[in-house]
């Protein structure tokens, strides 16, 4: 459970830290943190801690936008499981695979959020102005919100001893 609230605890600082930055910042020129930890929580959290992290990751993204409840959630998961079934074709670790990957996700990412809102590019054309930069900066920060989430998930998963198992430590004398 750890790994999942560390990983949701991304999320939510890049959410409010994007919040904060919007209001100096043209639209679509910040990254998507809640795609982007749902995106590296598929390279780093298989199971149950991975499909948490990125369902709580759209959920928040959900609730902080005011936008209907549900499409971010639903479309994190299907990054989360695409990043998954990736992760077992290629080594998405390397940032000269990732970034394209990214990128082509963060395109169906898009997609989605429009068609659930009901909206095309048609009739929106200046949905594209916003949404060019996005997928862009979305591609450029994967590698590194990926090497955040990997060290942030490094330094919670100490390695513990068996249950029952003596431990010796350094500094841990004996009488």
């Amino acid at each position: 459970m750890r790994r999942t609230g560390v990983a949701w605890a991304l999320a939510l600082a890049g959410l409010f830290a994007v919040g904060a930055l919007g209001l100096w910042t043209p639209r679509g020129w910040l990254p998507d943190p809640a795609f982007l930890v749902a995106l590296a929580a598929g390279l780093h959290l298989p199971g149950v801690p991975g499909v948490l992290a990125a369902a709580g990751a759209g959920w928040s993204a959900d609730v902080l936008s005011g936008g209907p409840l549900g499409v971010n959630g639903l479309l994190d998961l299907l990054v989360w499981a695409a990043a998954r079934a990736g992760q077992r074709r290629v080594d998405l670790c390397r940032a000269s695979l990732l970034v394209p990957f990214a990128a082509a996700l963060g395109v169906l990412h898009l997609a989605g959020t429009w068609a659930l809102a009901g909206l095309s590019v048609p009739q929106q054309p200046a949905l594209l102005a916003i949404a060019l930069p996005r997928l862009v900066l979305d591609a450029i920060a994967a590698p590194a919100v990926r090497r955040l989430l990997q060290a942030l998930l490094g330094r919670v998963d100490v390695e513990e001893p068996a249950r029952g198992t003596l431990r010796i430590g350094a500094g841990a004398g004996t009488r």
